[in-house]
């Protein structure tokens, strides 16, 4: 858990204003450099931390549409040349981190239907000297929160759960202290929960296969630490819990669960559950400062963080979010409006000057993550990384910006 090792060495890094290190919170300027062929213009573990008032919560009567055949194809619209030109502008940006060591990954960037930026930089593998590229598969860390959201918010439309529901509707026996938590609270991150992973003894785990029972049993005797509702606190348990909830709903493992309804129906077939062990990632690793990260066996998390996907897989998501037909309408109102520290329904909901930002941020062992999407004028911005220091934040900052200006 390198919290504070990171932050000296970001602070380190803005004290001497290396060029390597783009600025967590603003645009930084475009690097030139080198990289792998481009495809430009095609037609915890160390948890996520956000500081995202609270969003209505009833159930809602209105069925879940089918998924099949809703993505909308690109327009075909020549885009205009200062757009072409600013494509142009975020590769050499990305290239330039690459060859500095600044960033390994790969970055997708799609406006009004055309994406402008979707390849790999760096190696996916510096042992096998892997290149990264679009279709790599990396570790989602918490960007499977928002993913878990989704599945569970499908539920809800479908009748099967309802947002106020209590949680101990789902779980029997139920312990004492859960009785006032309800669905809401969980999506929300106001449930008073103990995290887990950040436990003094998380280590001694976190390498190690587990199931969600057994980790479940790591905090489901501990008090709550406020009362549900009262408080935003970003915790792990919370979406834990909301996959086995999906579980004990459908009958289905969570895994399956999501296959069989969001990820199939999308066409989103390089994106699934890690097991734990690497092995459905195509050789992928994740690094800090150069070496080899700690090998966090990712079943520690379940619905909270062991998704893999790639660019382009999450680019699909945003697409079918974006059609309005992946949830109804009021739903992705309430899963898109802030509650308390700015999070909604398994995101976070910011304002950017005159743009509303919805994202959420990953970070873990050998993996930082972001992925977000600016509803309003039609901007996805897709940031997976497999270097734990990796700015993933400032980097999505950047490309907005770059387009914006």
């Amino acid at each position: 858990m390198r919290h504070l090792a990171r932050a000296t060495e970001l602070a380190i890094c803005l004290l001497v204003l290396l060029t390597t290190c783009s600025a967590p919170f603003g645009p930084s300027t475009p690097l030139a450099g080198l990289g792998a062929a481009s495809n430009l213009v095609s037609g915890a573990m160390r948890q996520a931390t956000g500081t995202p008032d609270t969003a209505p919560t009833s159930a809602l009567d209105a069925p879940a549409p089918p998924l099949a055949a809703i993505l909308s194809p690109a327009s075909t619209g020549q885009l205009a040349p200062a757009i072409l030109d600013r494509a142009t502008q975020m590769d050499t940006y990305l290239s330039g981190l690459a060859e500095q060591n600044a960033f390994s990954g790969a970055v997708l960037v799609a406006y009004q239907g055309h994406v402008l930026v979707s390849r790999g930089y760096g190696l996916a593998n510096r042992e096998q000297a892997l290149a990264a590229t679009a279709h790599t598969r990396f570790r989602l860390a918490s960007v499977t929160k928002p993913l878990t959201a989704i599945g569970v918010l499908r539920l809800v439309a479908q009748g099967r759960v309802n947002l106020d529901a209590a949680v101990c509707t789902y779980f029997d026996p139920c312990p004492p202290a859960w009785q006032p938590l309800t669905v809401a609270h969980l999506l929300h991150h106001t449930s008073g929960l103990a995290d887990y992973a950040d436990f003094a003894d998380f280590s001694n785990f976190e390498q190690l296969p587990a199931t969600p029972e057994q980790v479940v049993a790591r905090f489901r005797d501990l008090p709550l630490s406020f009362a549900p509702g009262s408080l935003y606190d970003y915790c792990n348990s919370n979406f834990l819990l909301l996959s086995l909830i999906i579980e004990r709903v459908t009958g289905q493992a969570y895994a399956d669960y999501m296959r069989d309804e969001l990820f199939a129906p999308l066409g989103m077939e390089n994106t699934g559950l890690d097991p734990g062990d690497f092995s459905p990632l195509g050789g992928t690793r994740g690094y800090v400062s150069g070496a080899l990260d700690i090998p966090l066996n990712v079943s520690n998390l379940y619905g909270a963080g062991n998704l893999y996907s790639t660019v382009e897989d999450l680019y699909k998501l945003a697409q079918a979010l974006d059609t309005g037909n992946l949830l109804p309408p009021d739903l992705v109102t309430q899963m898109m409006t802030p509650g308390l520290g700015r999070y909604g329904l398994g995101w976070m909901i910011e304002q950017r000057g005159p743009n509303r930002l919805v994202y959420h941020p990953g970070s873990m062992s050998g993996v930082a993550t972001w992925f977000g999407r600016y509803p309003d004028v039609g901007l996805t911005v897709i940031v997976l990384s497999n270097d734990y220091y990796a700015n993933v934040s400032g980097i999505a900052e950047t490309l907005a910006a770059q387009l914006f200006n």
